[in-house]
């Protein structure tokens, strides 16, 4: 394997010293004298033996990498993927690269992911947590390192944070099936349940419906373990179908929640939303076009995050943020198409 280049080859092969090639390389030059036609021949020489500097290694020198970590729970499930997408184009604008971890919920992952994205020098971190309490979040914020906590929140947290308003939108979401005159409501969860968006969408639905009187009976409450999402849902409608009580509308916690139980529905011959409504939160882009189209609860997928992009580089630049600039909480909407409204029978 041929030996990789080194800043000192660029040196000895035009005759001048180390630490003038790497002024050159951080853009250094002008303000150290060296003239441009000097600057020329080293950028040329760089290219020409196609030298390429050790980022790991600069950055535990100059303490900057220009890359950030970002962790999430499953980077396949949409919301996230669609988070990591624009995260990589804020992230370009700002010179800096994105590494992405996923913690399948799992708090350990979570916390050996942190370790080693630290140990790599990164910038920043943006995270959105499985863990149970703001403890270890509240030692990372001590530790200085900046860092914002995106869509999950935490009470007594220190940390920034970015989310959006999950107790109000899943309520919105009950009310627009009351509205209906729908009394027999059934809702998919999954687990962890300690976590603040899945809490909070449970709260903000039995909320409104114990505003008009309903409650969920557990065969109507289908509750799935991260790990086996698939099975679960399967086992849960098949279980509501065979038992030959139905409800009239079915709410799901997240976009592959809503999949699934369409899926499921469909399999199963059950018409939506003739035989039962269906409404999530997350709305996706395919969506607007499945047949029925569904209806969803949709997430201000830019804006959480510009204001997430807002915290962090604050926080890089070393920029003294407000108390009340620390936590943003951004509404959500609904978004009403033909897989909640139920069919009038005249």
């Amino acid at each position: 394997m041929a030996r990789k280049t080194q800043l000192a080859d660029i040196a000895k092969s035009l005759g001048v010293s180390k630490t003038l090639v790497s002024l050159v390389i951080n853009n250094k030059g002008d303000a150290h004298g060296i003239s441009p036609e000097t600057q020329k021949k080293v950028r040329e020489k760089i290219r020409e033996l196609n030298y390429k500097p050790d980022v790991l290694a600069r950055g535990f020198r100059i303490g900057k990498t220009n890359t950030i970590g970002l962790i999430v729970s499953d980077i396949s499930n949409r919301f996230y993927a669609r988070i990591a997408r624009k995260i990589e184009d804020y992230a370009w604008e700002y010179g800096h690269s994105v590494v992405i971890c996923s913690t399948d919920e799992i708090i350990e992952k979570e916390v050996e992911q942190i370790r080693l994205l630290r140990d790599r020098k990164v910038d920043g971190l943006i995270i959105s947590s499985s863990q149970e309490n703001a403890d270890f979040l509240n030692e990372l914020n001590a530790s200085g390192i900046p860092h914002v906590l995106i869509d999950r929140t935490f009470e007594g947290m220190q940390s920034p944070s970015v989310s959006v308003d999950n107790f109000n939108g899943a309520k919105t979401a009950a009310n627009h099936l009351i509205e209906q005159g729908i009394r027999k409501i059934g809702m998919i969860s999954i687990s962890p349940e300690h976590i603040s968006t899945i809490r909070d969408r449970i709260m903000g639905f039995e909320s409104a419906l114990a505003e008009a009187g309903i409650s969920i009976p557990p065969e109507w409450a289908i509750r799935a373990p991260f790990g086996s999402i698939e099975e679960a849902v399967r086992d849960g409608i098949s279980g509501i179908v065979h038992s030959g009580n139905l409800p009239e509308a079915i709410f799901t916690l997240n976009n592959n929640l809503t999949t699934l139980c369409l899926k499921h529905l469909r399999t199963l011959s059950i018409g939506v939303p003739d035989d039962i409504a269906l409404i999530g939160y997350d709305d996706v882009s395919y969506f607007g076009f499945a047949r029925p189209s569904v209806s969803a609860i949709a997430q201000p997928i830019d804006k959480i995050c510009e204001h997430t992009f807002d915290l962090l580089f604050r926080q890089i630049e070393k920029q003294e943020i407000p108390y009340e600039e620390r936590s943003v909480c951004l509404p959500v909407e609904i978004r009403i198409r033909e897989s909640s409204v139920k069919p009038l029978y005249l």
